[in-house]
């Protein structure tokens, strides 16, 4: 009998101590306990949350969400409501794979080239025909640029960046647009940026072209401040208007001046 509770120790110590590969036969390291071994389109697949309050210890009533627990630390989990996978630190959940050595506080893209008109009409008692572009800006990230970041935020389609990091932002929008403007009074054509999070219309930047017969290029530069949230969508929506009797056709973007930049400043 004691031989057989010897034996039982022997295998269970060497069950506690072996090295388990999947996905392989000899493990990489002589440190590793469990080894993943990935050849040709193999994955590994989280657990999944559908979102933050499905994660475990969340707690509404704690100030940071969640209950402390040290033993749980290293714990991964995919939110399905934020696209993050979060890794829970032992007091709260937060987002895992964070680039290090990077630019972590600003992103930016290049606006691609597009074309608005506008044609509006009117006699003594107010406006009679107004027929004008309004649609979402489109942007690229060039690849192996120096000059763009994408840390910060993912440009999620050609019109979307989604923020990854809560905070104040600094919005910088760039952008050459040439074209002409032909009227009969002195207000030309009004352009209009909006900035828009989550489908609400935030922030607006304004300017006009040139009244009467007009041909030219515009280099036009704003700023402005918002507070973001993370998985926040923002896109930049713009509309052209133009005055009484006018005419108005511009084509915006495309060119290296042309550009946004999104920086987290607090």
């Amino acid at each position: 009998m004691k031989k057989y509770f010897a034996f039982i120790g022997m295998l269970g110590f060497m069950i506690a101590n072996s090295q388990v590969v999947i996905g392989g036969s000899t493990p990489s390291s002589s440190n590793t306990q469990l080894e993943l071994q990935n050849s040709g389109q193999k994955v590994l697949i989280l657990p999944v949350a559908e979102n933050e309050t499905i994660l475990p210890k969340y707690n509404s009533s704690q100030p940071d969400k969640y209950d402390d627990d040290a033993t749980m630390e290293a714990m991964l989990m995919y939110n399905k409501e934020e696209s993050l996978a979060n890794v829970y630190d032992g007091t709260k959940w937060e987002q895992a794979f964070n680039a290090k050595n990077k630019s972590t506080t600003w992103t930016r893209a290049s606006i691609n080239s597009t074309n608005m008109t506008c044609l509006s009409t009117s006699d003594l008692f107010g406006q009679l025909l107004q027929l004008c572009s309004s649609d979402n800006l489109k942007f690229s990230v060039p690849p192996n640029s120096s000059q763009f970041s994408d840390y910060l935020s993912v440009v999620r389609n050609s019109e979307t960046f989604r923020i990854r990091q809560k905070g104040l932002y600094r919005i910088n929008f760039n952008v050459l647009f040439s074209g002409f403007t032909a009227g009969f009074d002195f207000n030309g054509a009004r352009i209009t940026v909006v900035v828009v999070v989550n489908g609400v219309e935030k922030a607006y930047m304004s300017g006009k072209a040139s009244p009467f017969i007009n041909i030219g290029n515009y280099l036009v530069s704003t700023d402005g401040v918002l507070f973001l949230d993370v998985n926040n969508d923002v896109t930049f929506r713009l509309v052209l208007d133009g005055s009484s009797w006018s005419i108005s056709s511009y084509n915006f973007g495309g060119t290296a001046e042309s550009n946004v930049s999104i920086e987290r400043i607090l």
